[in-house]
């Protein structure tokens, strides 16, 4: 590999938008295609780019499927120890005296219940059971019993799942560290698959590494129906997560990079409402399909749409161009005229803006890696707030999602409304980000979030409709900044490391997602610590949030000397001083 200098980085998007011959591919030297004059006839988002997109979101609404679907896989259900086959009936009693003398009671945050987990052992004889109830009581007291675990193994309620991977394997009380242990690891996942995809898309194109994930997400999501431990559905869900991120992040980019600046912010919402389509459309799946199995064959039978896009998604013409694959990039635009019926004249081709010295060294030979967000002041800075804000979204949003059988009432319906309300939350986010900008939009939407957060868990138990209610409108805003951040940090990177940026700020997301579980221990220190931790990193978030410079309707930035440039008089501190000044 080359060393690299400042002239090595390749002019993408902007005034002088195409890269230098590459006489090792073949390509004309005359050949020079200036996508942003493109897009002057293409439109901002014309019939060809809506065609493309469009499809290309798709995975969006099957990745719901696969990272909320933990939620019906690993459900557990109301359970007790099974008791050994003594029969009562000799006593007398009730169902729930018969509960009574077998399972021990002990003291929960909301009072007393039984035990779920340990269950009591006697010695009696078979004259101990001829007795009735209220003698057999007294001939052993409490403080007689002996307590022991479930050595029985456990019955279920089945009235709502068939089986679930808990139900399979009865991985309950000691074992139920293995259920967190599967999400756990999916969070793990997704963060090794941001740190290698982003990487993997930058360097062999958008297009390839979207459809062998796909391929991927199909075989080890079908795999996984059949695991046969606990174990095994960790490891292939690692696999899966890995794919998962990197197949929502590559569609997203491609929109980024084939839209006007002022079209941005609309097809970086269209991908979250894919995304919230498939989380309300889960619960209707789940519903139908109540054995973990079938559900999962069910939520993994869709990526074979991955097979159909060979032919239906086009790559990247910025990510062709970055790579001085000219030739490439210009019949894919020129495919694009074609649907929008359109002529492009020949300038669109044969730019002649003059080349810069960075251009001139071209990109081709130079692999740029996460390093790269470090290396210059200004990017530094940004990449640091920026993954800050990435790791509290995460913890945040899937503290809340994943936490829907917490709520009162029908967990399907909790689910598809905890998945209905990210909607509203996108399509009004549209407008804020257009109207107040980035910062502003993605600062005062952490901070109210966080204040919900904070407040939903000091209100009194009895007035839950009141808690559910902050904890969406948290959810809500919670929402609208995870989407925000993605078009952020889109916007905020140059073009030469903005799947790297992309791919390592969702990374520190799923350091989020990761810690978040282990913050929920906290618990039963006291019952809203967790959500004290939550709302005040989504406050200091949101203040951060407000040190990034503004990126509404700004033009791509392509070099790493251009990004670092970028906003330089911008920010917060420059606002004020600008104020001042007047």
């Amino acid at each position: 590999m080359a060393e690299r200098g400042p002239e090595d980085e390749a002019l993408v998007e902007g005034q002088g938008d195409v890269i230098t011959k590459d006489t090792d591919r073949g390509f004309s030297d005359s050949i020079r295609v200036n996508y942003d004059k493109a897009l002057q006839y293409l439109g901002g988002f014309g019939p060809w780019q809506k065609r493309v997109y469009l499809l290309a979101c798709l995975p969006a609404i099957f990745n719901a499927f696969q990272t909320m679907g933990i939620v019906f896989i690993a459900a557990e259900p109301d359970f007790s120890c099974r008791q050994p086959d003594v029969n009562f009936t000799g006593l007398n009693a009730t169902d729930a005296e018969v509960r009574n003398i077998t399972v021990p009671w002990e003291k929960k945050d909301d009072g007393w219940k039984q035990s779920q987990c340990f269950r009591y052992s006697y010695n009696f004889t078979a004259s101990d059971l001829e007795t009735s109830y209220r003698d057999f009581v007294d001939r052993y007291p409490v403080a007689n019993r002996t307590r022991i675990k479930c050595d029985q193994g456990y019955v279920y309620d089945r009235s709502q799942f068939e089986d679930t991977v808990v139900t399979q394997w009865d991985v309950v009380c000691d074992k139920k560290w293995q259920v967190n242990m599967i999400q756990s690891l999916w969070m793990a996942g997704l963060m090794f698959g941001s740190f290698f995809g982003g990487h993997a898309a930058d360097i062999w194109g958008r297009k390839p590494v979207l459809l062998f994930l796909m391929a991927v997400q199909f075989l080890f999501g079908m795999a996984s129906a059949f695991s046969p431990n606990y174990a095994v559905l960790a490891a292939f869900r690692f696999i899966m997560a890995s794919a998962c991120m990197i197949i929502f992040e590559i569609p997203f980019v491609i929109g980024a990079e084939m839209v006007s600046p002022e079209k941005r912010t609309l097809v970086g919402m269209i991908i979250m409402i894919y995304w919230a389509v498939g989380y309300v459309m889960l619960a209707g799946v789940a519903y139908l399909i109540r054995s973990w199995m079938w559900f999962q064959i069910a939520v993994t039978i869709p990526y074979l749409i991955g097979f159909a896009y060979y032919w239906l998604i086009p790559e990247s013409p910025r990510w062709l161009i970055s790579r001085n694959r000219q030739s490439e990039a210009k019949a894919i635009v020129e495919e694009g005229a074609k649907i929008a019926k359109v002529t492009l004249p020949e300038e669109v081709f044969h730019d002649d803006t003059p080349l810069t010295k960075e251009e001139e060294g071209g990109s081709d030979r130079v692999l740029y890696t996460f390093v790269d967000l470090f290396r210059t002041p200004n990017l530094r800075k940004w990449t640091l707030n920026l993954f800050f804000n990435w790791a509290v979204n995460s913890m945040v949003y899937y503290g809340i999602s994943l936490n829907a059988a917490a709520f009162h009432g029908n967990l399907y319906l909790n689910f598809a409304i905890s998945g209905f309300v990210e909607i509203p939350a996108y399509l009004i986010s549209i407008y804020i980000l257009d109207k107040f900008g980035r910062r502003w939009s993605l600062s005062s939407l952490m901070v109210i979030g966080g204040l919900a957060c904070t407040s939903a868990f000091f209100v009194p138990k009895h007035l839950f409709w009141l808690t559910t209610t902050l904890a969406m409108i948290g959810k809500f805003c919670i929402t609208a900044t995870f989407a925000i951040v993605y078009i952020f940090t889109a916007e905020l990177y140059p073009t030469v490391i903005r799947q790297i940026g992309l791919g390592m700020g969702a990374m520190m997301a799923r350091v989020g997602g990761m810690v978040a579980p282990f913050i929920d221990l906290l618990g039963v220190y006291w019952t809203p610590m967790p959500y004290v931790i939550f709302g005040g990193t989504s406050i200091a978030a949101g203040l951060l949030a407000l040190l990034l410079p503004e990126t509404k309707g700004m033009d791509l930035t392509a070099t790493i000397a251009d990004g670092e440039n970028f906003g330089k008089k911008d920010g917060i501190v420059d606002e004020e001083r600008e104020t001042a000044r007047l």
